[in-house]
């Protein structure tokens, strides 16, 4: 038997399980039945909001003023829910600020849970409604529903029941008359002498007997023509059931079918389609491997919507592990790109597949949006799944932002505010007048050659390993390409260029392709003088310092040092382009994501670092530190020079263990001897197949399209 105090709820006091009076809810109300259904009930956190705030809307309904829509009002009620949450770790707290703070939550609780329409004021025709509205959001809820509000909401329900009857009526007429034109040639022929008949007449025999027809039988339709491969095709043209029927009964007839065998009308290709794809999606999930840990990928975009020509926010979300697994688990529509929206959106999905317990990283754009400290996507999601994760900021997205720093301090003078780079636009409208035979490379620039000329072989050498493989884009293969040519080589398919493409302030990799395409065309294409210096200086980078930097971005083992190395080039960079390198290097700096102390642990097996480094990396992993790590890390750049893997090393490093579920028994021994050990092996092929780039959200978009 429970007691008391164990049923009291702090600040609350206790549950209610049902809304009652003739206010509109309060905070407490919505609050204690949402604490009943989540507590008592055992619902999850977004079920519970989802059935309160239904309950909520009928009582607003009755009294005739606009809401919002759902997913607002049940982020209201979890951000509610969040807030007392945080109150309650901090109860034994006895400072004057937290004091003032659950003062206020606790007044706050008598106030209305306010769910109304932003427009509500201006959209409501009724004085009177309006009047109870800003009663009701004063102190005490003044106003009540009175019997009229009731009436009128009973008299609306039995409204919208009977026109509901009405459409399901409709319905079931149109789809029977659609089966009907479907049939061939069913049709009811009497003889001349039945129109003339009464009660007196020969009997139906008789009739009959002198060459009466009698009336032709309906055969019901016993065959089924939508197989799985014919219900994705279908979705994936984009066609709907109803013009299915069209289509398909006439391309039966002209197969030679009988189409009065086959089952062609609209309500039973629609139950078909939904049949195989929830059987789809059953097999699919049945396939998720069950015993790997998971790395969440997310990237908005705006898409067309499915039932109209707008654009919409969509959230493609992807999940891999190891051993190359990809698996998209849905693109939701949100209704913004805020890291709320956003964190909601990913919980969504992990919830559907059941699949919070094994995320153990994030892979995400570095933007404000999901990396905030406060309502950032990736810390509302470690709250919403109540667990640390590793943060792998996308290594493309980094590289974009380093890049866009350096078309700021040159080539971006040719740029301007709109959406659209002037400079470039000027040479994609000149591209069909340039001939693509004559272009002047490396070696007819002074400049450009004495940079090269000590690099020249290691440049050439990484392009050619790297046309050798397989890349996940056309645009990165027209990169190395292009860096041949202009080192003055020619790549393995031949000089070729390609057309200018799409250009914009996002692609930062469009703005690397036409300031190399330009430069190497400078003598057919009109330039300022400050132009083509910029052109030429944001080319020059992109060949010393950007090219191997971007195209080895997606290995996580690899990162740790990559970035260390990175930014000493960025530093070193100052004798050849001191504005490049003080921009560069400063926005590097902002985004050392891997050099946490969670994430440098990635470099124990990285083949470069040598033995008597990753000794020091183990001795470090005893090393205490903050209970909770930065995610990324602020590293002065004048230390660079003097900085070690081993010194960002602590015992906040064995979290990558941890969240991947990696073995650790290796560490026990020395690092000469790694390579032999097994579980080395598995942990360096665990974290080698990750992928840490969100390459892997576009093309789950692409699946769509």
């Amino acid at each position: 038997m429970e007691t008391r105090t164990q049923t009291q709820i702090y600040l609350l006091g206790s549950t209610v399980t049902e809304l009652l009076g003739p206010r509109l809810p309060s905070n407490r109300q919505v609050y204690g039945l949402f604490l009943h259904y989540h507590v008592t009930e055992k619902l999850t956190i977004r079920n519970a909001a989802t059935t309160v705030i239904e309950e909520v809307k009928q009582f607003w309904e009755r009294a005739r003023i606009p809401v919002r829509d759902s997913q607002h009002c049940i982020c209201k009620l979890e951000k509610l829910f969040n807030e007392w949450k945080v109150l309650k770790k901090h109860k034994n707290r006895e400072t004057s600020l937290h004091k003032q703070q659950v003062a206020e939550f606790v007044e706050n609780l008598e106030n209305l849970f306010d769910i109304a329409h932003a427009d509500a004021l201006s959209m409501i025709k009724i004085a009177e409604d309006r009047a109870f509205l800003l009663a009701q959001r004063e102190k005490g809820r003044r106003g009540m529903m009175g019997p009229v509000d009731q009436m009128l909401a009973a008299r609306e329900k039995r409204v919208q029941e009977a026109a509901k009857k009405e459409e399901q009526r409709r319905l079931k007429a149109k789809e029977y008359a659609l089966e009907m034109s479907s049939m061939t040639e069913v049709a009811y022929s009497f003889s001349s002498c039945e129109d003339n008949t009464d009660d007196d007449s020969p009997s139906t025999e008789g009739a009959a007997a002198e060459g009466c027809p009698k009336k032709k039988k309906l055969r019901r339709a016993t065959k089924n023509i939508i197989t799985p491969g014919l219900a994705a095709a279908l979705d994936r043209t984009g066609i709907s059931s109803r013009r299915a029927t069209f289509v398909l009964a006439e391309a039966a007839k002209s197969f030679g079918h009988d189409t009065e065998d086959i089952t062609i009308n609209r309500m039973s290709i629609h139950h078909q389609r939904k049949q195989h794809r929830a059987k789809f999606v059953e097999e699919v999930k049945a396939k998720f491997p069950a015993d790997i840990r998971l790395i969440i990928h997310w990237d908005g975009k705006l898409l067309e919507d499915l039932t109209s020509k707008q654009h919409v926010d969509r959230l493609p979300v992807i999940a891999t592990g190891e051993g190359g697994f990809s698996q998209l688990l849905g693109v939701p529509r949100i209704a913004s790109g805020t890291g709320e929206a956003q964190a909601l959106a990913v919980t969504c999905m992990l919830e559907e597949w059941n699949l919070c317990d094994r995320v153990g990283g994030l892979c995400f754009d570095t933007t404000a949006s999901n990396t905030g400290k406060k309502a950032g996507a990736c810390i509302l999601l470690e709250e919403k799944l109540e667990h640390n994760m590793l943060y792998f900021a996308c290594r493309h997205h980094i590289m974009e932002l380093i890049i866009g720093a350096a078309f700021e301090k040159t080539a971006g003078a040719g740029g301007s505010s709109g959406p659209e780079i002037k400079l470039f636009k000027r040479f994609r409208d000149q591209w069909e007048f340039i001939d693509k035979e004559s272009f002047q490379a490396a070696p007819v620039d002074d400049f450009v050659h004495g940079a090269l000329a000590d690099v020249h072989s290691q440049i050439l050498e990484f392009a050619q390993r790297q046309l050798q493989q397989k890349q996940p884009r056309d645009d990165y293969r027209e990169f190395l390409e292009l860096s041949i040519i202009l080192i003055g080589e020619v790549p393995p398919r031949g000089v070729a260029f390609m057309p200018p493409g799409a250009m914009h302030h996002a692609r930062w990799m469009a703005k690397v392709l036409y300031a190399m395409k330009i430069w190497l065309f400078r003598q057919q294409f009109k330039l300022t003088a400050r132009e083509e210096k910029g052109v030429r200086d944001l080319a020059l980078f992109a060949v010393l310092v950007y090219l191997k930097a971007w195209i080895t971005a997606p290995s996580a083992i690899s990162a740790p040092l990559n970035d260390l190395q990175l930014m000493n080039q960025l530093l070193q960079y100052s004798t050849i382009h001191e504005a490049i390198s003080v921009a560069t290097s400063k926005k590097l700096s902002s985004h050392l994501w891997y050099l946490s102390q969670e994430l440098v642990g990635l470099a124990l097996f990285d083949d470069r670092v040598f033995a008597t480094t990753k000794r020091l990396m183990v001795a470090a992993l005893q090393k205490e530190d903050t209970d909770r790590p930065p995610k990324r890390p602020e590293i002065p750049l004048n230390s660079f020079n003097s900085c070690t893997l081993d010194n960002l090393v602590t015992n906040n490093s064995m979290n990558l263990f941890r969240l991947l579920n990696l073995p650790t028994e290796f560490l026990s021994t020395d690092p000469d001897m790694w390579e032999e050990q097994e579980s080395y092996a598995v942990a360096k092929h665990r974290l080698a197949t990750l992928k840490v780039v969100n390459d892997t959200a576009e093309r789950g978009v692409a699946l769509i399209q």
